[in-house]
């Protein structure tokens, strides 16, 4: 990402003080570890609303608009279509993972008023977790966020650790199951190799009157899509914020990360682990995380959902029936999107039948990806994610370390200093199953 990016951050709750007093022990820390009070950040959409004073039109500035929105097409496009907003179902999978795990009932919790008819909002939920002989406090903390976008995402993180640091927080694991994808999309477009894509614009087109109604400003004298103008920042604007062009948008997320899905790249001068060279999470990663890696008092670990894949057209399909839904293929990358693709975040992947795998980008690790009751039905990385947030949660509260077997801990993938990786070969993003995590990290709860 290229460039600086606005982002609305929510403060949703008024944080608390730790908890502090004895109790007694469920779980012994290792030898020369020390525990201490833990937040966790679902930094997400809670459904709050777009801010009209920051986003033209009330919408989202995402490249794909609406991405991580429940139903749509992004992270969550494999959910039935919710009054839940994403964020709220990823909480309730953590908050339930965290119960499950910490061995304890939450202590408390805050909400806040929905924004529409139905039920409130959780915001906060702590636990007490007894820990050599004193009680430690794990807290869940709301983030909302209506875009997503590196830069700004961040600063609204480290306000938020500041703020919890004041109520004695000193370790954090972030939950990100959403998807991050440059905003430049001229920069991308630039690529030749997708021409083919451009065709596909043309196909859905000529075959779809709103849409072809939506783009006559954009269309040559022989009514195609010109590709200049595809590729010129006006376009690009239209189609993010125009309703009557929305069936191009899953083709944008599709088209970014087809990009780098390739056998062969050089990890210096295109570096997939930071899509490319993200400088956002670079500055992120030496202020927060690798000052807790080299012993600093604060201690950070990123968790990411690998994503759901990306969809494209069928290439066996009529191209004047390209745009048909059911000529969309999905398929999954063999690497995660962004954020869970930065270096020094681990990815979370899907235990899943392999036919679902396959429509399913690779991760670190693979864990149950089963929403929540609240929309039934429900699956995806972006509840995989939550269930290792919660145990990373327990490993710092008992450890304070943010390192084995990676950083953050089982995150061994690590391609900051790579040279030239094969992926054809051997994808470094292998899904691990819980009965490989002894072997990549001892101490870790499994």
């Amino acid at each position: 990402m290229r460039r600086p990016y606005a982002i609305l951050l929510a403060l949703l709750v008024v944080i608390g003080p730790a908890l502090a007093g004895g109790t007694t022990d469920r779980a012994a820390a290792a030898p020369g570890a020390r525990p201490g009070n833990v937040a966790v950040l679902v930094v997400d959409d809670f459904g709050l609303g777009k801010d009209p004073q920051t986003t033209p039109g009330a919408k989202d500035e995402n490249c794909t608009v609406g991405t991580n929105d429940v139903g749509s097409n992004g992270a969550g496009d494999d959910l039935p279509v919710s009054t839940y907003a994403h964020g709220e179902l990823v909480y309730r999978v953590l908050a339930d993972a965290l119960t499950a795990d910490l061995g304890s009932a939450p202590i408390s919790s805050t909400t806040i008023p929905r924004p529409a008819p139905g039920p409130p909002i959780e915001t906060t939920t702590e636990w007490k977790y007894p820990v050599k002989g004193a009680a430690y406090a794990v807290r869940l903390v709301a983030v909302h966020t209506d875009k997503y976008r590196t830069a700004d995402i961040l600063d609204g993180i480290r306000d938020r650790i500041t703020a919890l640091r004041h109520d004695g927080f000193e370790r954090f694991v972030l939950n990100l199951s959403f998807v991050v994808i440059p905003c430049d999309v001229v920069g991308w477009l630039t690529d030749p190799d997708l021409d083919t894509l451009l065709k596909t614009y043309d196909a859905m087109i000529d075959s779809d009157a709103s849409l072809k109604a939506g783009l006559m400003g954009y269309l040559n004298a022989s009514g195609e899509l010109d590709p200049a103008l595809v590729r010129g920042g006006d376009f690009t604007a239209t189609l993010l914020r125009d309703d009557s062009l929305g069936a191009l948008r899953p083709y944008l997320a599709g088209a970014y990360y087809q990009t780098i899905d390739v056998t062969h790249f050089n990890g210096k001068e295109r570096p997939l682990s930071t899509v490319y060279d993200d400088p956002g999470w670079n500055g992120f990663r030496s202020q927060l995380v690798e000052p807790g890696a080299s012993g600093a008092t604060l201690k950070v670990i990123p968790v990411g959902a690998a994503g759901n894949g990306v969809k494209y057209v069928d290439p066996k399909a009529d191209p004047a029936r390209a745009h048909d839904p059911a000529n969309l293929i999905r398929k999954g990358l063999p690497f995660p999107f962004a954020p869970a693709l930065w270096d020094f975040v681990v990815s979370a992947g899907a235990d899943a039948p392999e036919d679902v795998a396959a429509r399913l980008n690779s991760g670190e690790l693979a864990l149950d990806a089963t929403g929540p009751g609240l929309v039934p039905g429900s699956f995806g990385t972006s509840f995989a994610a939550p269930r290792l947030s919660a145990l990373e949660a327990r490993y710092l509260a008992q450890t304070g370390s943010v390192v084995c077997g990676g950083t953050p801990p089982l995150g061994y993938v690590d391609l900051s200093g790579a040279g030239t990786l094969d992926l054809s070969v051997d994808s470094p993003w292998k899904n691990q199953p819980r009965a490989a995590w002894p072997g990549i990290c001892r101490t870790f709860p499994v």
